[in-house]
């Protein structure tokens, strides 16, 4: 018995973390650092067999849900797997979709309001959800440059994207207990990059050019950054300014120094 109590008192101290969109791209290599770091991590996403995969490349730090948190059930999925009154250390909204790249006279209002859902609506659900049980430390939203540059061909991206970052402001402003970051991580190789590639705008031969030149980050190395934001930033860091780029070395070198220190 008192194995098994210390068992579960170690688990209860170990810091927790929700990562949402945790199959692809940097949700996934957030959920991967985290518990690469020790920490105890809820990794939901909606691909079982990539969640399974997830879980046999992490071991038992990782929790994975498979949910649609689009939904209220799933929302409510995710909510059951995880002890009431617990500390939430973090909360990463990753979970996206592909907003197509289609100029505004070819903007659909029914998709548009799915990927509404997917961007704004989750977040703000999921918080608010989690918040009623559970202490929620620090959230952190994956911003974009495409939420306050309006780029031809990139109307609903842009459109969805500037929703969701005034979401994450509103956030920083209205939720003191809770320690808001907001961080871009610029030209990833994530799937957005193909589908930039393959679509008919202008910005396709820029990001050709930049995958010809290795110019984009990958998933790994942006979520070293957002971990450490997570982690190790203090809370002054993190008050010091509204967003953190991972293009701009001064944020880079801030961030990445408190690992080594």
């Amino acid at each position: 018995m008192f194995l098994i109590g210390s068992w579960k008192s170690n688990m209860q101290a170990i810091p927790t973390y929700v990562v949402t969109g945790a199959t692809r791209g940097i949700g996934r290599a957030v959920a991967k650092e985290l518990a690469g770091r020790g920490f105890r991590v809820f990794a939901v996403g909606r691909s079982v067999e990539l969640l399974q995969s997830l879980s046999e490349a992490c071991g038992s730090r990782v929790t994975t849900v498979a949910a649609d948190l689009c939904s209220i059930a799933g929302v409510e999925q995710l909510l059951a797997s995880i002890p009431s009154d617990s500390e939430i250390a973090g909360l990463v909204h990753s979970a996206g979709s592909l907003v197509p790249l289609q100029p505004y006279e070819q903007i659909d209002m029914n998709e548009l309001a799915e990927h509404f859902r997917i961007h704004v609506g989750v977040p703000i659900e999921l918080f608010n959800s989690l918040s009623r049980d559970c202490t929620v430390k620090r959230m952190l939203f994956i911003d974009s440059y495409s939420a306050s540059n309006a780029r031809l061909g990139w109307g609903a991206y842009s459109i969805v994207k500037a929703a969701a970052q005034m979401a994450a402001r509103c956030a920083a402003q209205e939720l003191p207990g809770t320690r808001t970051i907001r961080a871009y991580p610029g030209a990833v190789n994530t799937r957005i990059v193909d589908a930039v590639l393959a679509s008919d705008t202008q910005t396709a031969s820029t990001f050709a050019s930049m995958r010809e030149k290795g110019e984009f980050a990958e998933p790994e190395d942006v979520a070293r950054f957002l971990v450490a934001l997570l982690v190790d930033a203090t809370d002054e860091l993190i008050g010091s300014r509204d967003v953190f780029d991972y293009n701009n070395p001064g944020d880079r070198a801030d961030v990445f120094q408190l690992t080594r220190s």
